[in-house]
């Protein structure tokens, strides 16, 4: 019996470079940094001032005020990504076209709640528990955003929340896929929303020394993924979710697909919780579980879109993955790193560049590597094809990659649609 075979048919996107597909795939275009000094809070007492940060987002523009003010911003992110996933399906609020008992929410997050839980901690030590939002409890935790989408738009599958740190949203999307091909679903919204800036959420990852701290003079060049000048990640929020269903539900109401899922593969280092196997060697097992799953080689690769999240260790291990799993084809291929567009925004990230993925196989057009000045020897020599500038071409498969702090890895393969 063949699988089912699932398609990209919706993006919607809240990110620093634009809300919606359109404003996103223009500010990956654009190739230009958002990453500015921290004004969301006094961050002087950090060794990192700058960030990601999000300060158009109105939640009127996307949803009543009641529904507004029910929600914290993790949830109201994901049900504005999500409406905006399933208008650019063609999936109408009231559509019959598919069944939503067999529609599911899968959504990935690090962090959920946690930066609104920070302020109502402070409300509490400040004025006592009745001073506490009502909705605290309701808000906090990482299943509350994909299940205000179920309530919000009646979608009355699975609901699965996944917390993988920095590879959360990868696989959120990989279990949609599983899903669907077995036939438990026949769609999905899938993704990943993250908001983490606050004190405390910001303040945990300063104190380990994972952020940049050498640019908060020049925050537009503080995120440099594979640079030799690189010296930390940018934090950073955000949402993407997208809507993926089974061709054959697809094909039936006549949509039009941006891409395939193809493949997906996870693994654990089972070695530390912050640094990475130096040899990569996990992380390139869950690249070659991607490829096999997608019945591809890496010879039929085009493109891969990398983790690589400006980090020194993360770099070099992922390069070391890469050329690994993809043995010669490594020497050839051209090869980014986006976060130097949108920063890091942890959980949400790899669902951000599933969506720069689909449409660079749609559109012909692979994106460049913000910032990438001085190529590190060390990764440059494992991946020649390292890409400054975007590049057009035909990208029919695409190998994204994405890794989290405690060794967890995750990859996916997307395809061109074919018939």
């Amino acid at each position: 019996m063949s699988r089912r075979r699932v398609w990209i048919t919706g993006l919607g996107a809240v990110t620093p470079i634009g809300s919606g597909r359109e404003a996103l795939w223009a500010g990956v275009r654009a190739a230009r940094s958002p990453v500015r000094r921290i004004d969301r809070f006094d961050a002087s007492q950090f060794r990192s001032q700058v960030a990601a940060q999000i300060d158009d987002f109105d939640p009127l523009d996307h949803m009543d005020g009641r529904t507004a003010r029910q929600l914290d911003r993790f949830s109201q992110f994901s049900l504005a990504a999500g409406r905006q996933a399933l208008a650019d399906a063609r999936l109408e609020p009231d559509s019959r076209a598919i069944d939503r008992d067999r529609f599911g929410v899968y959504l990935g997050s690090a962090l959920g709640g946690i930066a609104y839980a920070e302020v109502q901690h402070e409300r509490f030590v400040e004025r006592g528990i009745r001073s506490v939002a009502p909705n605290l409890a309701l808000a906090v935790f990482g299943g509350a955003a994909p299940a205000n989408l179920g309530i919000a738009l009646d979608l009355r599958g699975p609901i699965l929340s996944t917390a993988n740190s920095c590879a959360s949203g990868a696989v959120a999307l990989g279990e949609a896929l599983r899903a669907i091909r077995d036939g438990t679903i026949d769609a999905a919204i899938a993704g990943g929303a993250e908001v983490p800036l606050s004190p405390l959420a910001f303040g945990a990852f300063d104190i380990i020394r994972a952020l940049s701290s050498g640019s908060n003079g020049d925050p537009g060049h503080a995120a440099r993924p594979f640079d030799a000048a690189r010296d930390g990640f940018v934090m950073g929020e955000g949402v993407a979710l997208l809507v993926l269903e089974a061709e054959d539900v697809a094909r039936a109401r006549g949509a039009l697909p941006y891409a395939e899922v193809l493949g997906y593969g996870s693994t654990s280092d089972a070695h530390h919780m912050v640094q990475p196997r130096a040899d990569g060697r996990e992380a390139a097992r869950a690249i070659s579980l991607a490829l096999a799953d997608a019945g591809t080689t890496s010879r039929e690769l085009d493109y891969v879109n990398a983790h690589a999240s400006s980090t020194p260790l993360g770099d070099v291990a992922e390069a070391r993955a890469i050329a690994s799993a993809l043995g010669e084809r490594a020497a050839t291929i051209p090869v980014s790193g986006t976060k130097a567009l949108y920063g890091h925004p942890l959980g949400a990230s790899s669902a951000i560049e599933a969506a720069i993925c689909a449409m660079a196989i749609r559109e012909g057009w692979a994106p460049g590597t913000a910032n990438l000045e001085t190529p590190d020897p060390a990764v440059s020599e494992q991946l020649p094809g390292l890409l400054r500038d975007g590049r057009e071409g035909r990208y029919d498969r695409i190998l994204s990659t994405s890794f989290g702090f405690g060794g967890l890895n995750a990859a996916l393969v997307y395809g061109a649609v074919t018939e």
